[in-house]
């Protein structure tokens, strides 16, 4: 079969419906044996555009079939079930019953345990729209401002992975600072924490570092700073700057540093309206909870340029993630029921899925056992229950959180801390537990 028949084959056959253009390049294509990165290369559509058509039409076609079908099984299972037309022997029926209780071998080797952010040609990747959209628009922006928060295990670090391929598509320099890997020192005050801060960024940039021949105690460190930025990495850079800088919260125990350093991003953010060397700079902060620092409206960074709160899944798309693990049999009602447990947490999804897929075992199974010490959340829930043993106030504070089934109100600093551990939802000004499994889990082993 030549890519001219396959896709008159699908259409007319499988999917009773006409492909458009997108689905045309995909399939066509894939039968060319060619990588969603080539594909985009000559069809002018985006490398993920494409990822994303493809994953929703190996979906339909496994479904018309009856049978997985992949990007990299897709002419094997055509050709096997164009054979099986001629002959007169279409068993799809049978071949799903027989897959669909066990995933293939080869899904079972393409899964890493998920244990951190997604690399950005995963497959487990699910879209979270339009926040994709929103953020990949922002960054292409002359002097664009990016706000994403989500508490930890969201799906910040995954996001800012595709931002940064998405810069570097468009030949944008890229820079992404971690603060919760630096040391404590750096944040002793505000000029040992911008002179890190300048540092860094020079040598993520490949430039040479010339901290001292710009930096006057006279102008001050973030005048210092401001100019460092302006005339040596802007005015040398030949192509546009993503500069991302995640975990911002850590700057929340250091209000001084905190206080100097944000309205520092916002007015070089201001500078853009006005200074074409700043309109090379696009700025993306992340950050696990709201930002509780003292700050003039008109200082902070908070509230301008463009902002997106990471959600949790849906229960389509815990359909969606369920498919692309290979888990076909997983129905709605399962995805209903995983909704309730894990509230849609997409890394507590992850590893329920990772457990269905890599053990064996059925829905009914995985949910007895979720909220218990033993289950599949054991490890992780124990290295919560080890953080709030060592501050006592903290646990209490969870557990009168996880008694009341409508929450509580708490103090801001407290509800942070328990927000970007990941182990509460914030309704207005009340605290609740962030799911169903936590909400049992801590309910026990605090009371203990």
């Amino acid at each position: 079969m030549d890519p001219e028949e396959v896709l008159l084959s699908i259409e007319n056959r499988l999917l009773k419906r006409k492909l458009n253009p997108a689905e045309r390049i995909v399939l066509g294509q894939t039968w060319n044996q060619q990588t969603y990165e080539q594909m985009a290369k000559r069809s002018g559509y985006g490398d993920a555009h494409l990822k994303d058509t493809g994953y929703k039409l190996w979906r339909e076609i496994s479904q018309a079939l009856g049978q997985r079908v992949t990007k990299k099984s897709l002419l094997f299972v055509l050709n096997e079930h164009h054979q099986r037309v001629s002959a007169g022997t279409n068993n799809a029926a049978a071949v799903y019953e027989s897959n669909a209780s066990k995933p293939s071998e080869s899904v079972l080797t393409q899964m890493p345990y998920p244990a951190g952010p997604l690399p950005p040609d995963s497959p487990l990747y699910i879209n979270r729209p339009p926040n994709e959209a929103i953020a990949h628009l922002e960054i292409q922006r002359p002097g664009g401002f990016l706000r994403i928060k989500a508490p930890r295990k969201m799906g910040k670090t995954s996001l800012v992975f595709r931002l940064m391929q998405t810069a570097q598509a468009q030949g944008y320099q890229t820079v992404h600072l971690d603060l919760q890997a630096i040391d404590k020192a750096i944040f002793a005050d505000t000029e040992t924490f911008l002179k890190w801060f300048c540092l860094r960024v020079s040598q993520e940039l490949n430039i040479s570092p010339q901290i001292a021949e710009y930096w006057d105690p006279s102008m001050g460190s973030k005048v210092s700073s401001e100019l460092y930025f302006q005339e040596h990495i802007l005015e040398q850079s030949q192509a546009p700057i993503v500069l991302i800088i995640s975990a911002t919260e850590k700057l929340i125990r250091h209000t001084k540093v905190a206080q100097d350093f944000f309205p520092l991003l916002r007015y070089w953010h201001e500078k853009a309206r006005w200074s074409p060397d700043w309109q090379t700079l696009r700025i993306v902060i992340a950050h696990a909870t709201e930002i509780y620092v003292p700050l003039k409206i008109h200082q902070s960074p908070f509230n301008i340029g463009q902002a997106i709160k990471l959600p949790r899944f849906t229960a389509a798309q815990i359909c969606e993630l369920a498919i692309r693990y290979g888990l076909e049999s997983f129905n709605d009602t399962d995805a209903q029921t995983l909704m309730d447990l894990v509230g849609g947490h997409p890394y507590l999804v992850n590893i329920f899925f990772y457990h269905l897929v890599s053990q064996n075992l059925t829905v009914e199974d995985l949910i007895k056992t979720v909220s218990t010490p033993s289950g599949i959340y054991g490890t992780h829930l124990r290295n919560y229950l080890l953080l709030l043993k060592q501050d006592p106030d903290l646990a209490m504070t969870l557990k009168h959180i996880v008694s009341a089934p409508e929450g509580i109100e708490i103090d801001a600093m407290t509800m942070y801390r328990l927000e970007s551990l990941g182990l509460i939802k914030v309704k207005g000004y009340r605290a609740a537990s962030i799911c169903e499994a936590y909400r049992l889990y801590f309910q026990q082993q605090l009371s203990l």
